[in-house]
């Protein structure tokens, strides 16, 4: 590598680049740390202009990646067409790439240090874009996974769960040689991402080809079955081969704790999302009300409009700029029609002779406990009622564990784990994704899939 002019810039043979990342914090010019406030070069800028310097890992795009997409390396294919190449490179990590090209909260783009000049790089797009490419090349991308897949070793794992984490856990099982079957109380494997999110926002062909994808690998899918009711663990664990993993998500709404929960017209978000995406949908009319500032009350929203609904408004308690939805998916509910009442919180859901007429707000915002928790605080002044003809709460969701014995659960619902992944109470059952974490993204529950892998692989070869 050689240093070039005031700009410092490196100059490194891409075709060569190994990734090391020796470039990045051992440049002669690092040394020189009144260079990192000259504004005239680049170095100076970004230094200036964004907080690189307190990172420990980079690229900043890759260290905020979940599953460590290697998104500097396939961005460069892309960038000189080499679409196919991109593509392998990003299937060395991600199990879901047409998923996570229409729905990942790209926390790479939050990263991109382009974005101090003018706008990240749009990453997620730009992954959509290969997945597309896989789409008219599968036959051709499948065998080349097929190749770079490891020889059998014998060894079966199964896995309960085919939402983010279970799929990602079993490609990666897949790919290293591993006997793998899924289960699923679905009739179609995704979990969340066929159960909760709109298929506006994420089209079902994108999360048939990645299951179809991972099926040509040899997953083999079994579905519906309920463990705990169809089948006992204890049974599947005797009869599920070398190692058993629960990856069950979190699968129960969160209600919203305040009076008249029970009337008619009142939903929760899941039952109503459920009903709407793999049901025969839900009729609504008149003016429906969203408790809720995620994206999942955005999907609530966007889908009651698609269900009939004359007006939709949205109850959140945080302001506009802190509400934990995603920009583009807040700009795409305004540019809908959908409204929004923020700076708010449910004290009473308003009912007449058992029916929702609304929903009594009082002023609040977002405030800390005293473990440094974000917590909802009530303001002084009046309740307001906002009219309404429909109540769907959007606040959260929960795990549902009762097929686990009590010692399992932590005091958060979630599952206990010891230090090797694997269930506290049970020996060979390991666990991963939301049923351990807690709710997340879908990237983050890939992510969690795809570390427990690790821990399943690291138990069986030392059987």
């Amino acid at each position: 590598m050689a240093v070039e002019g005031r700009t410092h810039r490196p100059v490194v043979d891409r075709e060569l680049c190994q990734g090391c990342g020796v470039c990045l914090r051992a440049c002669p010019a690092e040394c020189f740390y009144e260079l990192r406030s000259d504004r005239d070069t680049t170095r100076g800028y970004i230094y200036t202009n964004t907080d690189i310097a307190s990172k420990e890992g980079l690229p900043p795009c890759v260290d905020a990646c979940p599953i460590s997409q290697q998104v500097r390396e396939y961005v460069h294919l892309l960038e000189k067409k080499k679409v196919k190449e991109a593509l392998l490179l990003i299937r060395r990590d991600n199990a879901l790439p047409g998923v996570c090209g229409y729905v990942c909260h790209h926390p790479c783009e939050q990263a991109c240090i382009r974005g101090s000049w003018d706008e990240p790089l749009a990453i997620r797009e730009l992954k959509r874009y290969a997945v597309h490419y896989e789409m008219d090349h599968y036959n051709e991308i499948v065998d080349a996974l097929l190749e770079r897949k490891q020889p059998s070793r014998g060894k079966k794992v199964t896995i309960v769960g085919a939402g983010p984490a279970g799929l990602a856990c079993g490609y990666e099982l897949a790919m290293q040689g591993y006997s793998v079957t899924i289960m699923d109380a679905l009739t179609q494997p995704g979990g969340m991402l066929v159960r909760g999110i709109p298929p506006f926002r994420l089209p079902r062909y994108v999360v048939a080809h990645d299951v179809s994808v991972i099926r040509a690998l040899g997953v083999r899918f079994i579905n519906p079955i309920r463990i705990g009711k169809n089948m006992s663990l204890e049974a599947l664990q005797k009869e599920g081969g070398d190692a058993l993993l629960l990856a069950v998500g979190a699968h129960r709404a969160a209600r919203i704790g305040i009076e008249g929960e029970d009337g008619e017209g009142f939903m929760d978000w899941l039952s109503f999302l459920e009903e709407t995406n793999i049901g025969e949908g839900i009729a609504l009319h008149g003016k429906v009300l969203v408790v809720g500032g995620g994206n999942v009350a955005l999907d609530v929203a966007r889908s009651a409009l698609r269900s009939g609904a004359d007006r939709v408004e949205v109850l959140s308690l945080e302001k506009e700029d802190e509400v934990p939805a995603d920009p583009f998916e807040l700009k795409m509910a305004k540019r809908e029609g959908i409204d929004f009442r923020f700076q708010v919180a449910p004290v009473a859901v308003l009912q007449t002779r058992g029916r929702v007429m609304g929903v009594s707000c009082a002023p609040a915002h977002l405030g800390w406990d005293k473990f440094g928790r974000r917590v909802p605080m009530i303001l002084p002044g009046q309740p307001i009622d906002v009219k309404g003809d429909f109540v769907i709460s959007a606040t959260g969701q929960c795990t549902e564990l009762s097929l686990l014995q009590e010692r399992s659960i932590s005091e958060k619902g979630t599952i206990e784990l010891d230090r090797r992944g694997r269930i506290k109470g049970y020996d060979g059952i390991f666990a991963g994704g939301d049923a351990v974490t807690g709710p997340s993204t879908v990237v983050e529950a890939m992510g969690s899939g795809k570390a427990v892998a690790r821990q399943v692989m690291d138990y069986l070869e030392m059987m």
